[in-house]
């Protein structure tokens, strides 16, 4: 194996991916890297991608959204190497966690440097998750803010598929408890659950919520009327949720949500699966390339 390879892996149907590969591959060498480039066609592929090229390569990165990320994620952990990211979506909430800088070349010049950070993931029913895990009112936001729409109106696409999924919310019960503690019982209209820092392009999952704090951070929406939910958002948009007495809150290692009817789940912005939920932190699993952490 050739020391510092890398397997660059471009989703070609990322906001940014369509073009620059070739720029960002030359930044990546003039770093010091050989590069092995493969555009996957479809989320299966990169797994194989890896698992290909494992035994010539001593780093993935991957080139893409969240979404491209986690995908990734089965493929990455399974072999064992160090990954990094080129923020090329529309929200990178992964590389804001990182603090790695959203313009990719500058994100190039991170792996380049060869600083490693062993971060968490969180575990949804068998998968793997970075950021975020939502139920509820956040899953229609996922489904409208699609890849055309996230390619038409960039960030903007969030706020508009928000405003637009807030017009037809849905409540629900949700019974929720953390390391085989009590059940909580709720009407809610959302219930999310966080590996990460961010999500929705930087919004915090809770104000002191870190990629490496061995937890998962749980807040629930509960089902109120227009002007109580609005009061919220202040709240919400700078993760101060455990400050306000109307969203339930929780962090532990190991979180169970039941549902009376099964609802749907977003996965890093991706459909997974249905409630119930087993969520579990897993400490450490993953070595990324990020800035060293004043």
């Amino acid at each position: 194996m050739t020391e510092r390879q890398a397997l660059l892996l471009i989703n070609p149907n990322s906001r940014s991916g369509a073009g620059g590969a070739e720029a960002l591959t030359t930044r990546l060498r003039q770093g010091g890297l050989g590069v092995i480039q493969v555009a996957p066609n479809g989320p299966d592929n990169i797994a194989a991608a890896i698992r290909e090229h494992r035994q010539r390569i001593d780093r993935v990165i991957v080139g893409g959204g969240d979404g491209t990320v986690n995908a990734a994620l089965p493929g990455v952990a399974a072999s064992g190497l160090p990954m990094g990211v080129l923020p090329l979506g529309t929200a990178n909430d992964f590389a804001r966690s990182l603090g790695v800088p959203l313009e990719p070349l500058a994100a190039c010049d991170v792996i380049a440097a060869d600083h490693v950070r062993r971060i968490d993931l969180g575990e949804c029913n068998g998968r793997y998750f970075v950021n975020v895990a939502h139920i509820g009112f956040a899953v229609e936001i996922a489904r409208r803010s699609d890849g055309d729409t996230k390619k038409l109106m960039g960030p903007l696409a969030y706020p508009y598929a928000a405003w637009t999924a807030f017009r037809t919310r849905r409540r629900f019960t949700a019974e929720i408890r953390g390391d085989d503690g009590p059940w909580r019982r709720l009407r809610a209209i959302q219930v999310s659950v966080g590996n990460g820092r961010f999500y929705g392009g930087g919004i915090p999952i809770a104000e002191d919520a870190a990629i490496d704090d061995g937890r998962l951070d749980l807040y629930a929406i509960p089902a109120h009327r227009d002007g109580s939910l609005l009061a919220m958002i202040p709240a919400l948009r700078v993760g101060r949720t455990r400050e306000h007495g109307q969203i339930e809150t929780l962090a532990a290692s190991r979180i169970e949500v039941r549902t009376r009817q099964p609802k749907t789940i977003a996965v890093d912005g991706e459909p997974g699966g249905k409630t119930p939920a087993s969520f579990r932190v897993h400490p450490g699993l993953l070595a990324v390339y990020a800035p060293p952490v004043d």
